[in-house]
């Protein structure tokens, strides 16, 4: 504590620009001041205040663990960085629930598994869970592939979790997003186009000497370029060979999904 209350402490923040005189300069002193910032309307101010909550030991800690909570995603996002590090028991209670509540679903479908092997960088088990879980909601497990239909109405606060889970554990190299930004930035459109369809195969790596990869010929690595993986359906294990006219329809079909759902 400093001898001179109005003067700010190490971690304090001062309340007026260097244009203000210093009567009018307001000092938000101690945890008081940062719960102050943290209750501020505005997202910028309360994530500025998170780090220097980590200054005040076991009540910061607990607001930063609150801002988990907070309605502005980035500043949650935020507060989980500043966390996902930390070995206290009940940060690491906090961060599962946490994570436990971003795998929405709109038919109550379970990502955990899908979420835990991403993050363990199991990439080819976590390409078949992909595969598992969109059959299942689509209710298409019996036929072990999808429908165009399907695609276009698959559910967008499912195909959002597993988009993002994917992003955030390869660092964003992978994901459907990923596939979809490359795939129009080439041009791709609904429409079949053959060359540009070729030219996203080579871009992603499922092509290769000018031959579309068969499943066993797949190597799954963090190395393998932008958008590789998912691959969910169209080189797997779950039926017969597909076709490449048939695997262009579910990728273009899924572009145009993931714009419907501002994806």
């Amino acid at each position: 504590m400093t001898n001179h209350p109005q003067q700010p402490g190490k971690y304090d923040a001062v309340l007026g620009g260097q244009n203000q005189t210093s009567e009018f300069a307001a000092v938000l002193g101690g945890i008081e001041g940062v719960k102050l910032r943290l209750s501020n309307p505005d997202p910028q101010v309360r994530i500025a205040s998170l780090q220097q909550a980590l200054n005040y030991g076991e009540m910061g800690l607990d607001l930063v663990i609150r801002a988990l909570n907070d309605e502005s995603k980035e500043v949650k996002n935020v507060a989980y960085g500043l966390l996902e590090t930390r070995i206290e028991a009940k940060v690491k209670e906090a961060l599962i629930i946490f994570e436990d509540a971003q795998l929405k679903s709109a038919v109550g479908m379970d990502y955990r598994t899908l979420r835990d092997l991403l993050k363990a960088g199991k990439w080819e088990e976590a390409d078949e869970e992909t595969a598992r879980v969109m059959l299942a909601v689509a209710k298409r497990e019996k036929e072990g592939s999808f429908g165009i239909k399907d695609i276009d109405n698959f559910p967008c606060t499912d195909l959002r979790t597993i988009d993002q889970l994917w992003v955030k554990y390869s660092d964003g190299k992978f994901g459907f997003s990923v596939q979809k930004r490359i795939y129009q930035g080439l041009g791709g459109t609904r429409e079949y186009n053959q060359e540009i369809w070729k030219k996203f195969g080579d871009k992603v790596g499922w092509r290769k000497g000018g031959n579309w990869l068969y499943y066993d010929e797949i190597t799954f690595d963090k190395k393998a370029p932008e958008g590789y993986v998912p691959r969910w359906l169209w080189m797997c294990k779950w039926g017969v060979w597909v076709g490449s006219s048939s695997r262009f329809l579910w990728v273009s079909s899924l572009a145009s999904r993931l714009v419907n759902c501002n994806i």
